[in-house]
């Protein structure tokens, strides 16, 4: 809602608001079958003059940018007349930051980048917009010498930012600015800064926005490898709200595999507003220093204070495998690891509860390493391949028998296909809990139907679909505290005994039980076929990444 719902203006007041003549408003309702129409005027509103909604007005002139030759002394350019409306009548203005970031990263890009490539320039834009936001100091210090008359290369305003960066996140963190103010030569990252500066106060909410719009313009940036990065909104906000259930007492939030901490965030966020911001604490870990800088600033930005991060490892080994009982220590484990990636540590019984997981697939090392890395009570989501909860492979087939008999396995939640922006392979929520040595049933939800198309190769999970699953995982928790058996929902929902888990060999895809279930479901005579033919599929998306991912740091390498 509107901060000027219930407000009227004459037409003179939209001219002095906005900053034009009197005439000027006329010619716009001539001209423009969209401008508002006058309202009834209230009985106690003196004069009588025509009046206008404000919040009507307001929304129409947001969509008029003022022309360069009409901007006033100290207004940067995306100001719109809606900007100056808002500001007269005494509201913030409207998305300035959110406008210059877009126009920085797509239209004036090739202009304010100079012989930076893409990628270093929306690093740049990042880091700049996290010292921005969190470090104001520092931002003093950068923006008063871009607004230096004597001329600068931009090392000099990098090496400041990286200095910034390194006092915020932590000195390994640094190393990629530092750099790129070695070999810059010549960048108007001047021009930059000032754009940024000139938007006036911002508030950390249009940071963050400003920030994660950055992010998906350097998902398209680094294609393939956006993989590596990025986590589906809809799969954030499903697992966010998962694992805030049953938050009291929550003290500690771990992700072992933080991309850029978009699912970190959001999950600390959705226990911190229960349990309180100051006594709940993050951690994760991620691969390679660039990617943790990203994670960090990002953490920042969502008001995630003091986030402990490390460099882990892409495929789980003898140094991040599951470690001796008291390092068991998070309340909740949330992660968007690696896909099908190939298994490195080790294979002895004794480093695995469930059991080793075999050489050509780490999917179950990480399920392992997120169950027996909780505490007591903990719960963990990991998003996993389809393939995960119906593999015919023996030692997988083991260890997700023996997670379910040992209750560490909760729920299994089928999301729709194509979430990815690197990949369309379907991939399933595993909610997972401290094993307390038996179960009586798996709560299973078959959402693979409720992704509403983007474009030919994306789908996305509205906010009304995302709280329908939510709703379904609530009413079965409520049914359980009253002891009351769950009754599904057709197409989407089922509670599965221990007993039919065990004479369906423990398959856990959603679609095998759900009644009315997709026709394109597995059925269990067939499962043994497609669990090799899904094997095949995995371990050839797996080599067409590698090449994928060598083919770009080629072209990268030649200025391609």
């Amino acid at each position: 809602m509107s901060d000027f719902e219930g407000v009227f203006v004459t037409r003179a007041d939209i001219a002095r608001s906005a900053g034009v003549k009197r005439p000027a408003v006329t010619n716009w309702e001539r001209r423009h079958t969209d401008f508002p129409v006058p309202v009834e005027r209230p009985a106690d509103l003196p004069g009588e003059a025509e009046v206008f909604s404000a919040a009507d007005v307001l929304a129409w002139l947001d969509l008029r940018t003022v022309p360069a030759n009409a901007r006033q002394p100290g207004e940067p350019e995306g100001t719109t007349y809606g900007d100056r409306f808002r500001a007269s009548l005494g509201g913030a203005r409207s998305r300035l930051l959110v406008k210059t970031v877009d126009r920085l990263a797509d239209v004036e890009a090739e202009r304010f980048r100079g012989e930076l490539s893409p990628t270093d320039y929306i690093t740049l834009l990042l880091s700049l917009l996290y010292v921005r936001a969190c470090l104001p100091d520092a931002w003093q210090e950068i923006s008063t010498e871009a607004r230096e008359s004597l001329p600068h290369t931009g090392a000099l305003l990098v090496r400041l930012l990286a200095e910034a960066v390194g006092d915020g996140l932590g000195a390994a963190h640094r190393t990629r600015l530092d750099a790129l103010s070695r070999n810059l030569r010549d960048a108007p990252l001047t021009d930059t800064v000032r754009q940024l500066d000139d938007t006036g106060p911002v508030d950390l909410k249009e940071h963050a926005e400003a920030y994660e719009r950055l992010l998906t313009r350097y998902s398209d940036l680094v294609g393939k490898r956006a993989g590596d990065f990025f986590t589906p909104r809809a799969a954030v906000d499903v697992i966010a709200d998962l694992v805030a259930q049953d938050g009291d007492g929550v003290r500690h939030v771990h992700d072992p595999f933080v991309r850029a901490g978009e699912l970190l965030s959001a999950s600390w966020n959705a226990v911190a507003a229960t349990e309180g911001r100051e006594r709940v604490q993050a951690s994760g870990a991620g691969v390679g220093e660039h990617p943790l800088m990203l994670a960090g600033m990002n953490l920042a930005l969502h008001g995630v204070p003091d986030a402990a991060l490390c460099t882990g490892s892409a495929a789980l080994s003898d140094a991040t495998g599951p470690g001796p009982e008291q390092d068991r220590g998070y309340d909740r484990v949330v992660t968007n690891p690696p896909f099908n990636m190939k298994f490195t540590g080790s294979v002895d019984d004794r480093q695995w509860r469930y059991g080793p997981p075999p050489r050509h697939n780490a999917n179950f090392a990480w399920l392992q390493y997120a169950v027996t890395t909780l505490k007591p009570g903990g719960r963990a989501a990991v998003i996993m391949p389809d393939i995960a909860a119906f593999s015919a492979n023996p030692r997988e087939r083991r260890i997700r028998a023996a997670m379910v008999e040992d209750g560490a396995v909760e729920a299994l939640i089928a999301l729709p296909a194509q979430l990815f922006t690197s990949t369309a392979i379907s991939v399933t929520v595993w909610l997972l809990r401290y094993p307390e040595g038996r179960c009586d049933e798996v709560l299973l939800i078959d959402a693979g139907r409720l992704g509403t198309p983007v474009s030919r190769v994306r789908q996305e999970l509205t906010p009304p679909n995302v709280q329908r699953i939510l709703t379904e995982y609530r009413r079965w928790r409520a049914d359980r505290a009253e002891g009351r058996p769950f009754s599904g929902t057709e197409g989407l929902s089922e509670a599965v005994s221990l007993d039919r888990l065990r004479e369906q060999d423990h398959l856990l895809s959603p679609a095998l039980y759900v009644p009315g279930a997709r026709t394109d479901a597995p059925t269990a005579g067939d499962s043994s076929v497609l669990a090799a033919q899904a094997g095949r599929l995995a371990e050839a998306q797996t080599r067409a990444r590698d090449a994928d991912v060598a083919v770009e740091r080629m072209l990268e390498r030649y200025g391609l």
